[in-house]
C-alpha cells in the first residue's frame, strides 16, 4: 500500500494510493509499502525509515489548475476515536449477548406455560373430583343422621315398640322368607318380611312404619 502525506490533497491528485494528514500524525501505519511525504516532516520521515519502508519527500508546491481525479482519501484515527469505536463495539457484543439470554428465558417461560396449563387442567379436574367425593359423604352422612333419627323417634315411641313386641309374641314376627308364603298376599306377610321385600325393590321405609303403611309402599303390580 501507497501511503502519502500531504495537507494538500490536489498536490496528489496524479497519485494512486492512500493521502493522510501529516497534521493529525501520531505513530506509523506499519501496512504501508511505500511512503511518500510532501513538505518538511522529519518525524514522520524518520518513524518510517526506522521500519525500513521506503519513504520519498517531495516539495510541497501549490498546484496550478489540474484534472480532477478519484483519490483514495485515509482519514487518520485518533486514539480517542479508536476508544469510542472500541467501547462502542463492546457494547454491541453485550446488546447481542443479552438478547441470546432473553430469548432462553422466553423459551423456558413457554415451556413452563405450557407445563403450568396442563398442571391446572389436572388440578381442576382434581377439585371436580373432590367436590363429588364431599357431596357423596354429605348425603351418605345426612342419610345416617335421617336414619339415626327415625331410629331414636322409634326407641321413644312405647306405643310402636309395644306392638312389635306383641308381633313376636304372636308370632307374627317369624323371618319367614316372602317366597314361602303366597306372593301376591300381602296381607298375610309380618313386618319383617314386607320390609325385607322393600328392601329387595329399593324401596324406603320408616323403621317404625306398620304394617298399613308398609303395604301402602308395595307397588301396583
Amino acid at each position: 500500500m501507497k501511503l502519502i502525506y500531504t495537507r494538500i490533497a490536489a498536490a496528489a491528485a496524479l497519485e494512486v494510493g492512500t493521502i493522510a494528514n501529516p497534521d493529525y500524525y501520531e505513530f506509523p501505519n506499519r501496512s504501508a509499502e511505500e511512503v511518500i511525504i510532501y513538505g518538511h516532516y522529519p518525524k514522520i520521515q524518520n518513524d518510517y525509515e526506522t521500519l525500513d519502508i521506503p519513504v520519498e519527500v517531495r516539495k510541497l508546491e501549490e498546484p496550478a489548475k489540474t484534472t480532477l481525479a478519484t483519490v483514495n482519501v485515509e482519514v487518520g484515527i485518533t486514539p480517542e476515536l479508536q476508544e469510542v469505536i472500541d467501547n462502542a463495539k463492546a457494547e454491541c457484543e453485550k446488546v447481542v449477548e443479552e438478547n441470546g439470554q432473553l430469548k432462553q428465558k422466553i423459551q423456558i417461560l413457554e415451556q413452563a406455560s405450557g407445563n403450568s396449563s396442563e398442571l391446572i387442567s389436572e388440578n381442576s379436574r382434581l377439585k371436580d373430583a373432590v367436590t363429588l367425593a364431599d357431596n357423596a359423604t354429605k348425603a351418605a352422612e345426612a342419610q345416617v343422621v335421617s336414619i339415626q333419627a327415625e331410629f331414636d323417634a322409634f326407641k321413644n315411641d312405647v306405643a310402636a315398640m309395644q306392638a312389635r313386641i306383641a308381633e313376636l309374641a304372636s308370632g307374627e314376627g317369624s323371618t319367614v322368607k316372602p317366597e314361602e308364603s303366597n306372593k301376591n298376599d300381602y296381607e298375610s306377610w309380618t313386618n319383617d318380611q314386607l320390609k325385607e321385600f322393600l328392601a329387595s325393590k329399593n324401596i324406603g321405609y320408616k323403621p317404625s312404619a306398620t304394617k298399613p303403611e308398609l303395604l301402602k309402599l308395595i307397588p301396583k303390580e
